[in-house]
């Protein structure tokens, strides 16, 4: 069975390419964001209160938000089988396992120098670290990204599945092995880590370092601009990577330090470019969710109209002879089960050949089609059935319905035929169509088969033939 992932309206983020729609919302989420930031600029570096609960509100949002996006990203890479998802995937990861580790280490939230003997500059050192980090994924994603959207992809083996998880669990292990050694040098190598802050202040070495890093993630954003066709998530993580810019340019450069007006807002936004990808993604697979109820829906009803094609006659919209040998046995079943009698019907249209060869087959397909309603409307219970047996053969399963009752309904059977008065000029009975009908029962003390009973009425449906036709015969 194959998959196709390409199609417009099942195209991933990852595959689908980026139209005018998305470049527009894009856009604007940069101009708002570009907006914001040129407001807040002239009074970056106005000091404001110390909000002790600011850094566990900002770090659970960002972790939350990151987290989330990486199982979406990982889910993604799960159907695509792509190394740029599995990457980018992994850059979200990186940043929610940083970010909690820059949690754990700032000064004052869990203890006045943070944990783990963490020092004066381990927090610096984490946050340059956090935002050189992400940048890489992104150079890594361009770099492994598909020229073109994904072909039509097999569904998965096992063999394939399981090797998806293990490229998964190595992606985030190495991250996480990643993020705590880093942890560690930042808190146990304190010696080795130049002087970023002065108390809360950025000294000179700092911003320089932060102009590298700033300048580090222009160098990203310009890569992944520079890589076309651009799909929907190129056009999303560039969004991502401007207002990460504007995150690193108020937070880090333009302020004096911790707490003042530049580093509550460069904080807000890091919040926003988590966030941005994050929204569009969960709106993605709401529109996937969707798409697979109407598919659902769609298949059910297509798997009913093949069930009922599989088992109609097409040309009489009669059962077929699939239907009534299956509910034949099961009749004959339950009658015996139950010590209940069956009837069974064959009928025949009278030298049906010579109306065909004189009429030609569009006109004996209409009789064929008026004959299948006369039949049909001789069964009166749910449970009869009538069925096209093969070509202008019939047959009507009666269940609880001895001999009598059998040869009543085929009397009406062949009554009902008549009176359709369809005309016959090469019939040697009369002016009209008519049928000939054999009747059997099933006994119930009788250790009778169904081809049994078959044979039976078609013994009968002969003589009728051989008596003259235009009759009923019981067994």
């Amino acid at each position: 069975m194959q998959v196709d992932l390409t199609t417009e309206s099942w195209a991933f983020l990852s595959t689908k390419p980026a139209g005018r729609r998305e470049n527009r919302y894009a856009l604007i989420a940069v101009l708002v964001s570009a907006l914001f930031f040129f407001c807040a600029v002239p009074f970056a570096r106005t000091p404001l209160a110390q909000f002790p609960a600011f850094i566990p509100i900002y770090v659970s949002w960002l972790v939350i938000c990151d987290l989330i996006t990486a199982a979406l990203l990982f889910g993604q890479f799960s159907v695509l089988r792509s190394k740029a998802l599995l990457i980018m995937a992994g850059g979200y990861l990186f940043t929610a396992s940083i970010t909690a580790a820059y949690a754990v280490i700032f000064p004052g939230l869990f203890a006045p120098p943070g944990l783990m003997g963490a020092g004066p500059q381990t927090t610096s050192a984490m946050y340059m670290f956090w935002h050189v980090g992400f940048p890489l994924f992104i150079m890594a994603y361009t770099r492994f990204q598909a020229k073109r959207a994904t072909p039509v992809l097999p569904l998965p083996s096992p063999a394939a599945r399981q090797k998806t998880r293990a490229a998964i669990l190595r992606t985030a292990g190495g991250v996480l092995a990643l993020v705590l050694a880093y942890t560690v040098f930042a808190v146990g190598g304190q010696a080795y880590l130049p002087e970023f802050l002065n108390g809360n202040r950025t000294t000179d070495l700092g911003h320089l370092a932060l102009l590298g890093v700033w300048a580090f993630s222009w160098l990203a954003l310009f890569m992944l601009w520079r890589r076309k066709p651009h799909t929907v998530l190129d056009v999303w993580l560039m969004v991502v990577m401007c207002v990460w810019l504007f995150d690193i340019a108020l937070a880090a450069l333009l302020n004096t330090g911790r707490y003042d007006l530049g580093w509550y807002v460069g904080r807000i936004y890091g919040l926003l470019a988590a966030s941005f990808l994050l929204i569009v993604l969960l709106i993605e697979d709401g529109k996937h969710y969707a798409q697979l109820v109407q598919l659902s829906a769609a298949l059910s009803a297509a798997n009913k109209q093949l069930t009922h094609l599989s088992r109609h006659d097409g040309l009489t919209e009669l059962a077929n002879r699939r239907f009534f040998d299956e509910y034949l046995s099961e009749q004959i079943a339950v009658a015996k089960r139950y010590n209940r009698t069956l009837a069974l019907i064959m009928c025949d249209v009278d030298q049906f050949k010579a109306y065909n060869d004189h009429y030609g087959h569009q006109i004996g397909d209409a009789c064929l089609r008026q004959v299948a309603a006369a039949i049909q409307s001789c069964c009166k219970r749910p449970a009869d059935k009538a069925v096209r047996y093969g070509g202008e053969e019939f047959a009507l399963i009666l269940p609880d319905t001895d001999l009598a009752g059998g040869a009543r309904i085929a009397e009406a059977v062949r009554e009902a035929v008549s009176h359709q008065h369809i005309p016959h000029e090469r019939s040697s009975i009369g002016s009209h169509v008519s049928t000939s009908c054999g009747v059997a029962m099933l006994m119930p003390q009788a250790d009778m088969t169904a081809q049994q009973l078959i044979g039976a009425a078609d013994a009968c449906l002969y003589q009728a033939k051989n008596l003259g036709r235009n009759r009923v015969v019981c067994a």
